[in-house]
């Protein structure tokens, strides 16, 4: 009996499945895996006695190779290279865990709109008309702009919040 031989109803198979992952997790990965089960697949439609060690090389050699260049192409050939400061990626200001802390104000709000600088990111307040250095507790933050923080006077309460 001789061995075991791949045909090409295998890899497609393996094509129909890569395909799966590839559109259901939009990644590349499984996308390469397909390209290159497809070509064996049909190399051995032309060829059926393809001997299974070349089906395999031909098949990690696609997968592998097209992975590590749409890596690269993807992520940028520098991306572990140090990076200036306008090349970095903005910081993310979580403004959720702003709330129940109290700031000093730098502008004034005004008409019950103003401004305050954190962690270098400039977000909206609206509150009461308060002047420039008084202090505000931050008491909610806009359910559709998250960088419109709702402030309240403090009201003379000394609290070291912040």
């Amino acid at each position: 009996m001789a061995g075991y031989m791949l045909e090409q109803w295998h890899w497609w198979t393996l094509t129909l499945i890569a395909c799966t992952f590839a559109f259901y997790f939009s990644n590349s990965k499984p996308a390469w895996v397909a390209i290159s089960s497809t070509v064996v697949g049909g190399i051995l439609w032309f060829k059926p006695d393809f001997p299974m060690m070349y089906q395999f090389g031909i098949f990690f050699a696609m997968s592998a190779l097209g992975t590590v260049l749409t890596t690269l192409l993807v992520n940028g050939w520098n991306k572990g290279s140090d990076t200036s400061d306008e090349e970095a990626p903005e910081r993310v200001l979580r403004t959720d865990r702003l709330v129940g802390h109290v700031i000093t104000l730098e502008n004034p709000i005004v008409n019950g709109n103003g401004t305050f600088e954190i962690q270098g990111v400039t977000l909206r307040i609206r509150g009461t008309d308060s002047e420039a250095g008084e202090q505000v507790r931050v008491v909610g933050i806009d359910g559709i702009d998250p960088e419109l923080v709702m402030v309240e006077p403090l009201n003379g309460v000394d609290e070291d919040y912040y």
